[in-house]
């Protein structure tokens, strides 16, 4: 390894390091379930899911680069093959969050049937949590405050769908 260090240049390591800080920048954006599928050293998953809730430009910098560093240890060839597969998986996550908006809206129609047909769709859902939801849903709508229960109520339905 120190011979294979020594045979390449400054510039060349240089962008070496920039490559797998890329790479690891491509893991940060992606959801934490499939970073959870992937085969990754504990360190690298966890500092991973810690950059996506990192808010200061600064130390999400700080992050990334240190995310480049635990990178350097790992072979990137098997990230970067799960990386494509992924890639081919995206539709499929879009076509759920697709659903659970259309379930969503028809939800909040204030139509019972449309309910006992989601209910019927997802079985083993709490009938009670998703009447409180949709009913906290609706008053936020109507008072304009924020949209809490509206968030949770997308991610029940989220969660129903991938359930399925």
């Amino acid at each position: 390894m120190e011979k294979d260090i020594q045979d390449k240049s400054r510039t060349q390591i240089k962008k070496e390091a920039e490559k797998l800080q890329k790479l690891g920048e491509q893991l940060i954006k992606l959801p934490i379930r499939q970073l959870e599928r992937m085969e990754l050293p504990d360190d690298l998953r966890d500092a991973l899911i810690e950059a996506r809730s990192i808010k200061s430009k600064i130390a999400g910098r700080r992050q990334r680069q240190f995310i480049g560093t635990l990178m350097r240890d790992v072979d990137p060839e098997p990230i970067r093959h799960a990386l494509l597969q992924t890639d081919s998986d995206l539709p499929i996550e879009s076509e759920i969050v697709k659903k659970t908006r259309r379930w969503l809206d028809r939800l909040l129609t204030d139509d019972p049937a449309v309910m006992e047909e989601f209910i019927c769709a997802c079985p083993g859902l709490d009938r009670q949590r998703l009447r409180q939801l949709m009913r906290n849903a609706k008053n936020e709508k109507i008072t304009g405050k924020s949209s809490k229960s509206l968030k949770k109520l997308e991610q029940l339905i989220m969660k129903s769908m991938s359930d399925k």
